[in-house]
C-alpha cells in the first residue's frame, strides 16, 4: 500500500510540475496578443500568425493544466446532488461514476490522440489553415501528455475514494 501511495504522490507531483511549466505559456500568449493588437490599431492590419500562436498556446495551456485542476479539485463539476449525498452515497457514486463517465472517455481520448500524434509525425502534417506552416505533432503531443496525466490523476482520485472507507470510520 505504501508503494501505491508513493506512485500516487509521484503522479500528483508530476501534474504540478507540468502545470507550472505549462503555465509559463501564458506569457508568450499575452505578448503575441498585445503585439497583434498594437499592429492592428497602428497599421490597420490583422495578423493571422498571431491568432495561430495564441490559440496554440491556449490549447497547450488548457490540456497540460487539466491534471493539475483535477488534483486540486478546481475543475468544473456538477455537485448539486452530490453534496446532498451522505458519505456512503458519495463513495458509491464515485466508484461507479469514475470508471463509466471518466475512464471510458479518457481512455478513448488517449488512444485517439496517440494515433493523431503518430500520424502527424509520420506524415509530417502541418498547420495549413494560416500562413504559419508549423508541424502539428508537438501540439498534439502536448494534448496527449495532458490527457494522459489527467487520466492518471483520475486513477489517483478513484484510489483515494476507494481507500477512504478503509482508513476512516465505518460506512
Amino acid at each position: 500500500m505504501n508503494f501505491l501511495k508513493r506512485i500516487e504522490k509521484g503522479i500528483t507531483k508530476t501534474n504540478y510540475i507540468v502545470a507550472l511549466i505549462g503555465s509559463l505559456l501564458i506569457f508568450p500568449m499575452m505578448l503575441v496578443v498585445v503585439v497583434e493588437v498594437l499592429i492592428r490599431y497602428t497599421y490597420v492590419r490583422h495578423l493571422n500568425i498571431a491568432y495561430d500562436i495564441s490559440w496554440i498556446c491556449f490549447v497547450m495551456f488548457a490540456f497540460i493544466g487539466a491534471g493539475y485542476a483535477l488534483a486540486q479539485d478546481v475543475h468544473i463539476k456538477v455537485d448539486i446532488f452530490y453534496n446532498m449525498l451522505k458519505r456512503r452515497g458519495k463513495i458509491i457514486v464515485n466508484a461507479i461514476g469514475y470508471p463509466v463517465f471518466f475512464f471510458l472517455p479518457m481512455g478513448s481520448l488517449v488512444y485517439a490522440m496517440s494515433i493523431l500524434v503518430r500520424d502527424a509525425w509520420v506524415h509530417n502534417i502541418s498547420g495549413f489553415w494560416t500562413p504559419l506552416d508549423y508541424p502539428l505533432w508537438p501540439l498534439r503531443l502536448a494534448v496527449l501528455i495532458g490527457v494522459t496525466l489527467m487520466t492518471l490523476q483520475g486513477c489517483v482520485k478513484l484510489a483515494e475514494f476507494i481507500r477512504e472507507p478503509k482508513e476512516g470510520e465505518r460506512l
